[in-house]
């Protein structure tokens, strides 16, 4: 009788560590949420969650971002290169940071940066607080 109780215990924690065991690949991050909430962000690798408490958000691509983002009040649009460098910081904005530059972009566009490098220095001065970088930048008419 004892020895089934030690096989069911040791079959309970092998499927519970293997439940929160998660594989991140590399060039990528993974957001971790605890009852909801943001709690973490995941390098690549292997990591382990609490099962059933933390559940896995979005997994984002550091690398590769390309956006073509529209002027709200003016007729320019903008076609956007960016990489995350330090994902730590950008934090819960990962799981929607495509919007998010867009709206940034959006708002510079606004503002009259006349020109792709105004452009791409502005947004650089927005978005480096969260550990982004526009690597490239062009303008055309919408």
């Amino acid at each position: 009788m004892n020895a089934w109780l030690v096989i069911f215990s040791l079959t309970l924690l092998v499927v519970l560590i293997a439940a929160g065991l998660h594989r991140v690949p590399a060039q990528r991050v993974l957001t971790v949420r605890r009852l909801g909430r943001y709690r973490r962000t995941l390098g690549p690798g292997w990591h382990w969650i609490v099962p059933q408490l933390e559940r896995t958000g979005v997994q984002v691509h550091l690398i590769g971002h390309h956006l073509h983002v529209r002027g709200g009040r003016r007729p320019e649009a903008a076609e956007l290169y960016y990489q995350i460098m330090e994902p730590e910081k950008a934090g819960e904005t990962l799981d929607r940071v495509d919007d998010w530059v867009t709206e940034q972009a959006c708002e510079a566009i606004d503002q009259d940066c006349g020109s792709p490098d105004q452009l791409k220095t502005e947004l650089n001065r927005r978005v480096s607080k969260l550990g982004l970088r526009v690597i490239r930048c062009s303008m055309h008419v919408a």
